[in-house]
């Protein structure tokens, strides 16, 4: 039975993601240096600045859907049956767009919702 991990946003979209207003301590935080560090209970809440959130892919989604009507699903093409891509849809008042907006082409559904997310959060928030 093949084993299942969890797939994370980069070290580059939590720091967006921080930027953007995501503020909770996760079990899993990225250091200042990018490094992962599991069940961060010694930082205290000064350190914070210097620590970021290591969401799931997931988690960032819901994010993004529950604080900002915008809703990511992956999505594989008729044209490229082995890529990936998202689709975007934003609604609600405070967004500066409402149009539909698809990604690029992916290898895979984690790497069209990285980047997704990342778009979403330096071009819609």
């Amino acid at each position: 039975m093949a084993t299942i991990e969890e797939d994370y946003v980069s070290f580059e979209t939590a720091k967006l993601l921080k930027e953007k207003g995501f503020d909770n301590i996760s079990s899993i935080m990225y250091k200042e240096n990018g490094e992962m560090c599991v069940n961060p209970k010694s930082v205290v809440s000064w350190r914070l600045k210097y620590w970021y959130p290591c969401l799931t892919l997931q988690m960032a989604m819901k994010w993004l859907r529950k604080n900002h009507q915008i809703f990511i699903r992956p999505n594989t093409s008729f044209l490229y049956p082995i890529k990936w891509y998202s689709e975007i849809f934003c609604y609600g008042d405070n967004l500066k767009t409402q149009q539909d907006i698809k990604t690029e082409y992916y290898d895979s559904p984690e790497e069209a919702c990285e980047a997704a997310i990342k778009y979403c959060l330096e071009n819609l928030i």
